[in-house]
């Protein structure tokens, strides 16, 4: 029980319920939508990671009522009793009321208490005493009887942990998914608007004289204008579809409302997003990401359970249960008159073996559970590590290349701003002033592509070093 709901306790995640401090923070920035606040939201609405919630605290509920079956607290238990012998079968020889209590454990151990009255008739007279008595029952070494009860529950054990790992891992998809959604619409929005920039500075040199007094050269800039403009077009479907995606993943009706908010590359600067996976080493990383897998936490909970079932199987041989027990009669008399007032106590031992061919079987079966857990583990993070190396990599070289375009846009803007000048004072032809254009417009749209793969890299890396718990404030040590 403490290794099935301890991770329940530790981790603070499968009944999620967010602090009134934390619905205030979300309330205050709901109306922007930013990688933190992306993950809040979709965190809160989505659907699927409701459904999963809900399926997880059923699966919970089950495994606490097969427990509750061994563990239950009887506060109430009215006994009565009459009896009458066949020597004098016209009256009643005894009769007995008794109320109390009673509480059980799972590993078979137990307490009662009890108060009641007690009469005996005889051919001496009657006689009648009230009396208080108690019982203790437990197990003296091991208890046979825990390891079947333990045995029992493993498809409610089952349930809950599966419940858990698909709990899990619904949340990290779906927060993967939207920031997935939401670094696509970012990137192809800054093309939309880099491509509408682009067509208005083309729009404006039609209002140039040079252009005015050389007709086919308006013609060529208006042709790049239409070009520009089907791709403008098209780019708005693309943003459109990808907002309606987004808010799909993040469970809204719809962003009205919602300002959305773009992160900043951080070209030429020494602090940008992500910065942190990009310097440091791939070991911290994986460590990091180990420490926060909230998927290892689980299992490594399943292995506690399949220990302690390969304990009780090695140790469940005998079932040695010791009771204890007394009884005090405070107010009474005897048959004969005198004073019925006494106590009793009394001491028990029960002593069952086992069939260890059935033990073995047990041990065998948590052994192998205990080795495809720790063959789980080991692929988890292996698995791990590969993808962080994969991902941490990519980004560096595409910081790098980010880098790069960023001073080719620079040096672009440069040639561009010399070669337009030269095209209106007559000193270069229009084609030039166009290819140059086209380059420049080019390199900026892919600097804004390659900044979207960087940014789904660093998404990739979160993922894997699951920080989504963290920045939505739920424990995960």
């Amino acid at each position: 029980m403490k290794q099935c709901f301890g991770i329940l306790v530790c981790l603070g995640i499968f009944i999620p319920i967010l602090s009134s401090a934390s619905e205030q923070a979300s309330a205050d920035t709901a109306a922007v939508l930013n990688p933190d606040t992306i993950i809040q939201i979709a965190y809160e609405r989505n659907p699927s990671i409701a459904a999963a919630r809900h399926k997880l605290r059923s699966s919970e509920y089950n495994y606490k009522l097969f427990e509750s079956e061994y563990s239950q607290f009887i506060p109430l238990i009215i006994d009565s009793r009459v009896q009458r012998s066949s020597e004098d079968s016209e009256r009643i020889t005894s009769g007995k009321l008794t109320a109390g209590l009673r509480k059980e454990f799972f590993d078979g151990s137990s307490a009662s208490l009890d108060a009641g009255n007690e009469t005996e008739w005889d051919s001496e007279g009657r006689s009648h005493n009230q009396f208080v008595e108690g019982q203790v029952e437990f197990p003296l070494f091991s208890s046979n009887r825990k390891l079947s009860r333990v045995i029992k529950r493993t498809f409610e054990e089952n349930e809950l942990h599966n419940a858990n790992l698909n709990y899990v891992e619904r949340v990290r998809a779906v927060l993967h998914d939207a920031q997935e959604e939401y670094y696509d619409l970012i990137a192809r929005t800054q093309v939309l608007n880099t491509l509408r920039k682009y067509k208005e500075r083309l729009e404006s040199l039609l209002d140039e004289p040079w252009i005015r007094d050389h007709p086919a050269d308006a013609r060529q800039i208006e042709d790049e204008i239409n070009s520009l403009d089907s791709d403008i077009k098209g780019w708005q479907v693309t943003v459109s579809s990808l907002k309606i995606r987004l808010q799909r993943k993040i469970g809204l009706e719809s962003l009205e409302g919602f300002q959305i908010e773009p992160v900043p590359l951080g070209l030429g600067k020494n602090d940008y997003y992500g910065r942190h996976y990009v310097e440091e080493s791939t070991r911290t990383v994986v460590k990091r990401a180990m420490a926060n897998d909230v998927q290892i936490k689980v299992l490594h909970s399943v292995m506690e359970s399949a220990k302690e079932k390969k304990r009780l199987a090695e140790q469940g041989k005998w079932d040695t249960f010791v009771s204890i027990g007394g009884r005090y009669s405070y107010a009474g008399f005897n048959g004969d008159g005198g004073p019925g007032k006494g106590y009793s106590v009394g001491m028990g031992l029960k002593v069952k073996k086992f069939d260890a061919k059935v033990l073995d079987y047990s041990r065998l079966k948590a052994e192998a559970d205990i080795r495809n857990v720790e063959a789980r583990i080991t692929d988890r993070e292996l698995q791990t590590a590969a993808r962080i190396r994969q991902e941490k990599g990519e980004a560096e070289n595409r910081r790098r290349q980010l880098e790069s375009l960023y001073e080719s846009v620079q040096s672009r803007k440069k040639i561009y701003t010399i070669k337009l000048k030269n095209y209106l004072n007559g000193e270069e032809p229009i084609d030039a002033l166009i290819q140059t254009f086209r380059s420049l417009l080019n390199t900026e749209r892919k600097c804004y592509m390659v900044g979207n793969s960087y940014f789904d890299n660093i998404r990739d890396l979160d993922y894997l070093c699951a920080v989504y718990f963290q920045k939505l404030g739920i424990e995960t040590k």
